[in-house]
């Protein structure tokens, strides 16, 4: 009876904060239309569709070919998926305005379920491999027995949560690195180098420049009262001149830089080029994160035991194995991860 009543005490508030941010969700996406609002949920729900065959295909005997059949099969569909969700916005914001008014109405209604799809696949790719979790640590709330016990979590979402988070964070990868772009993120990287390279000249030029160093030691003598500190603050002061100085050049170039992307953003032809290579560089990366996880997890369960609180950390990475491997696509992953070679 205490269970059922806890059960119910814990469904009022759930039910009242999913209801207001559902509801909120709607009037969001109906505001922006479904032209404007993110389809990131019914991609990542397509390309989860697609990566249901990793437990239908015959899987490769080699390591290589597990691994490369895997990230191909998530990869490219998310490439296609993706590639065909940005010609459709393209010419669906290309057309010609006004739209008739029976579109324009549909546009409201989709965006309004889109954003509240976008909520709810949002919470089941972060809940899902938690509620997995919570019964390999030996956590089984006794208000989650129903959806335990119930076949759409032991036939389905139980099975393939693990593969619906990797689908999730691989597309948003890949996004990511699309919408920024090569040239950007290269000039990026580029200016932290350079404000780390003008730091650097600074305190050169506060040091051997005669100019400069006369200069710090008139502060300096300004400060008596420092002491043997005087000669350092003095440097110090105008090294961050320096800096100063070097940092306004900095920003007037990255303006400059900012406004030729922004331009090579406005040709659909190099803009496109220069996404896709990007989206190709965090494709990777995405693959190496995975691979390096699977590899801590897989050396920890394996040649943990020799390592301080060996025995927990096996136990606790054993139970994270556990939860990889509870998927098709992850296991995949995991078992052909060519780190381990």
């Amino acid at each position: 009876m205490q269970t059922g009543l806890l059960a119910v005490d814990l469904a009022v508030p759930i039910g009242i904060c999913a209801g207001v941010l559902a509801l909120a969700a709607l009037l969001y996406g109906i505001f922006r239309k479904f032209t404007r609002v993110s389809w990131l949920s019914w991609q990542v729900l397509i390309v989860f569709a697609a990566t249901l065959l990793a437990g239908v295909l015959p899987t490769p005997a080699s390591q290589w070919g597990g691994f490369a059949l895997a990230a191909g099969l998530l990869a490219g569909a998310g490439a296609v998926v993706l590639a065909v969700g940005g010609i459709v916005r393209h010419a669906m914001l290309a057309r010609i305005r006004p739209a008739p008014l029976f579109f324009r109405v549909m546009s409201r209604i989709l965006g309004g379920l889109t954003a509240v799809l976008n909520l709810a696949v949002f919470v089941v790719v972060l809940g899902a491999p938690v509620l997995v979790a919570l019964p390999l640590f030996g956590v089984q709330p006794a208000p989650l027995s129903v959806l335990y016990e119930s076949a759409v979590w032991t036939e389905f979402l139980g099975k393939y949560a693990m593969d619906l988070l990797t689908v999730a964070f691989c597309l948003v990868l890949i996004r990511a690195g699309y919408r920024i772009g090569l040239a950007r993120s290269v000039w990026t990287v580029f200016t932290v180098a350079l404000g780390v390279g003008a730091l650097v000249l600074a305190v050169f030029m506060a040091v051997r420049v005669p100019f400069l160093a006369d200069f710090a030691a008139v502060i300096a003598g300004g400060m008596p009262s420092l002491g043997a500190g005087a000669p350092l603050l003095g440097t110090v002061i105008v090294a961050a001149i320096c800096f100063a100085v070097l940092l306004v050049v900095i920003i007037l170039i990255t303006l400059l830089v900012n406004l030729l992307v922004r331009k090579l953003k406005g040709s659909l032809v190099l803009g496109v080029v220069d996404g896709v290579l990007m989206a190709v560089v965090f494709a990777a990366l995405c693959f190496l994160i995975i691979a390096g996880f699977d590899f801590a997890v897989s050396y920890l369960v394996q040649s943990g035991a020799g390592l301080p609180f060996g025995e927990t950390l096996v136990s606790v990475f054993g139970k994270i194995e556990s939860l990889v491997t509870s998927s098709p696509l992850a296991s995949m992953l995991y078992r052909f991860n060519p780190i381990a070679l």
